[in-house]
């Protein structure tokens, strides 16, 4: 029953996984594309007809998105048909009816492309450490079941400290495999948005830049709002107006009863933890409407170049921390084979 359960499980779980990729690549080039055509002077439906033919490889999706403009319908209902992500949706819905969507589109174009290119260069730096490791578990193979027996055969048996050594090398490598393991399956079965976006920022190694995207895309989508002249009751109605499933709805379903109850924004600031520090730094001035919304938007794109280089430098992690478990593997080979080797070579003298 457990080998059928994962032998069904096992090619859902890989379609689902190309399916994912192929929407990453399509929003990154999408997004990049649109947003350079639209600062070129071209408007949003010449865009989409040039994008049909330098992108062919979407041409069906560029087809349905077109259809769906020219019935009247919005671009972030359009977006929507497509299949674009929710939260990139409804930044789109917003900046398009209070902001300047040229600039969001630029921004959630470099965005995608960064994403890309950092999941294309950590494939880059997995190669080599991956064959590597390869290499040692095939020497390790050659230890166990062809030199063993020899050194078995000379009664040279593994000392008690290389397996005590194997033992704690293996433990933890298994401990700390699960304890990762277990936090991002907590994550990924995790269906509240809100919630998800909580236990993202505080994952290991990965933490921190899901915390500036989630403080950059509230920044903005604040900024833009305010700009627009709305209240905060006025924005919480307005997040009510938006996809059940997305993280702006239902951080507005949690703040608006707050609002209600005489909660203060300042407190509202400190319990919630995906809301960005410095927004309390802001309300405390008592700017207008304008000043706050500038002060905001600025605050935004300094938080969009920090998200950038954090993820830059997620890449660069990997490879250290896999050379590192190669080298302490190397030194378990070396110390299974010359740990006893060395102790005969004591009993001879």
């Amino acid at each position: 029953m457990p080998l059928s359960w994962v032998k069904s499980i096992w090619p859902r779980s890989k379609r689902s996984l190309k399916g994912k990729q192929r929407q990453v690549n399509f929003q990154a080039d999408f997004f990049s594309l649109l947003a350079d055509l639209l600062l070129a002077g071209f408007s949003i439906a010449q865009s989409i007809q040039f994008m049909q033919v330098l992108l062919p490889q979407y041409a069906e999706r560029l087809d349905q998105l077109s259809e769906v403009l020219r019935n009247g319908a919005s671009l972030a209902t359009g977006f929507q048909q497509i299949g674009i992500d929710q939260e990139i949706v409804n930044q789109i819905r917003i900046t398009q009816e209070h902001g300047d969507l040229t600039d969001a589109l630029t921004q959630i174009g470099q965005l995608l492309a960064e994403k890309l290119r950092q999941r294309q260069q950590l494939k880059r730096l997995l190669r080599y450490p991956l064959l590597l490791l390869s290499l040692v578990a095939s020497l390790l193979l050659v230890v166990r079941y062809l030199i063993g027996p020899e050194l078995r055969q000379w009664q040279l048996n593994l000392d008690n400290e290389v397996l005590l050594y194997w033992l704690a090398f293996g433990g933890l490598l298994i401990l700390l495999l699960l304890v990762l393991a277990g936090r991002l399956l907590q994550v990924y079965l995790q269906r509240d948005p809100l919630k998800k976006a909580q236990a993202r920022i505080h994952l290991p190694v990965l933490g921190k830049t899901y915390r500036y995207y989630y403080h950059y895309y509230l920044l903005f989508n604040l900024a833009i709002l305010l700009k627009s002249g709305l209240n905060l009751q006025a924005i919480c109605q307005l997040l009510k107006t938006l996809a059940p499933n997305s993280l702006l709805y239902c951080l507005g379903q949690q703040i608006e009863p707050q609002l209600e109850a005489g909660v203060s924004l300042n407190e509202i600031i400190r319990q919630q933890p995906i809301l960005p520090a410095q927004l309390d730094l802001f309300v405390r001035k008592g700017r207008s409407l304008d000043h706050l919304s500038e002060e905001l938007l600025m605050a935004s794109h300094l938080t969009y170049k920090k998200m950038l280089a954090s993820l830059a430098k997620l890449a660069t992690y990997v490879q250290p921390l896999l050379f590192g478990i190669i080298a302490l593997l190397i030194i378990g080979v070396y110390l299974s084979l010359l740990l006893p080797m060395y102790h005969m070579m004591e009993g001879l003298y």
